[in-house]
């Protein structure tokens, strides 16, 4: 219990250093947590940046001669070559090819990779290296996609999730995530990753799936391509799964992130939602009002920030580390009333 003081005309001066002891230990533990919060993101590093890396490597060996049996891991458009045998790794072994950074994979639901060089037929020295993931779903999939998708992609037409970033291409195939890695950003092996990609869809067809809640964010200000799945541990709470976010643009400039997860049913969505403002509370977050933007939320003053956490029916929901209270609860408003249209939300 924390000590009161009964005699309020008392000289208060004697608690002071005990306050201020308790207030610096308050500090610290935030700033340890925060230390350790940014240990773990530097471990999950991308495996996309590693397979580029280890690319690099490669390169500066020089081209590998092809084997005479290996065989190509698809039917090849013309112009490729299957330059070594196919490599394939489940969920024991998947660390050994790429550098042990497998966890979001593994939390994704992770079944198995494949993955072959593939060289330019008339210049082996040009090859594209193909990561064939099979994470056993449509909604698995994406989430690694969006949790790999670089800063500088450039969106393409030929699947609804699949961009280009430099040397590379990446998209999402029914329950597979596709990486090609290339060794260079010579145009014929560009022409060759697409060529490549449409073999890939060809060869493998699947039925067309959606992810429903990548329509329950409102539009105004929302950044499409900012949604993400994060598929395990969000925010870093043990046992959050299944967590999808978005970017909004505001009038004030500076952004904020939406989340919401669909439960198994209201009451898992309340109880959840209790549990995380709790979580932050014990971070050092301050219930600074409570039946926002519904019955049952709160909003929580944390470093500076805000959150904003609340259920509707089956929904945890909120806003995620935003610089603004007055913006922060707006957006949960918003949408509320989203997740309010959805049938049994209510």
């Amino acid at each position: 219990m924390p000590e009161t003081v009964s005699n309020h005309n008392a000289p208060v001066s004697g608690h002071r250093p005990r306050l201020q002891a308790r207030i610096a230990a308050a500090t610290l533990a935030c700033l340890l947590a925060i230390a350790a919060g940014l240990l773990w993101a530097q471990s999950r590093f991308n495996p996309a940046v590693v397979n580029f890396l280890q690319g690099e490597a490669v390169r500066a060996k020089g081209p590998a001669a092809a084997p005479a049996t290996a065989e190509p891991i698809l039917p090849l458009p013309e112009g490729l070559t299957a330059l070594t045998p196919v490599e394939r790794f489940d969920r024991e072994t998947l660390s050994d090819k790429i550098d042990g950074k497998a966890e979001l994979y593994l939390s994704a639901g992770f079944v198995r990779l494949d993955c072959q060089r593939l060289a330019l037929t008339a210049q082996p020295d040009l090859w594209v290296e193909l990561f064939l993931y099979d994470m056993g779903s449509f909604e698995n999939a994406y989430a690694v996609f969006s949790a790999q998708r670089r800063a500088d992609a450039a969106m393409l037409d030929f699947a609804e999730f699949a961009y280009r970033a430099e040397n590379a291409l990446f998209f999402v195939h029914g329950p597979f995530y596709i990486e090609m890695i290339a060794s260079g950003t010579d145009d014929r092996l560009r022409t060759s990753t697409d060529a490549l990609a449409r073999a890939f869809i060809l060869s493998r067809p699947v039925a067309q799936a959606a992810i429903a809640e990548r329509g329950l964010f409102p539009k105004t200000g929302l950044v499409e391509a900012s949604i993400s799945l994060i598929p395990a541990d969000a925010f870093g709470v043990a046992g959050l799964d299944r967590v999808f976010t978005a970017t909004y643009q505001t009038p004030a400039g500076a952004p904020l992130t939406a989340f919401l997860s669909r439960r198994a049913d209201p009451q898992e969505a309340a109880a959840r939602a209790s549990a995380y403002v709790d979580f932050l509370k014990a971070y050092g977050g301050e219930v600074k009002a409570l039946d926002e933007p519904v019955p049952g939320g709160a909003v929580v003053a944390i470093l500076d920030m805000v959150e904003v956490v609340f259920s509707q029916g089956p929904f945890l929901a909120g806003i995620h580390e935003a610089p603004d209270r007055e913006q922060a609860v707006m957006l949960a408003r918003e949408l509320a009333a989203k997740l309010k249209e959805v049938p049994g939300a209510r």
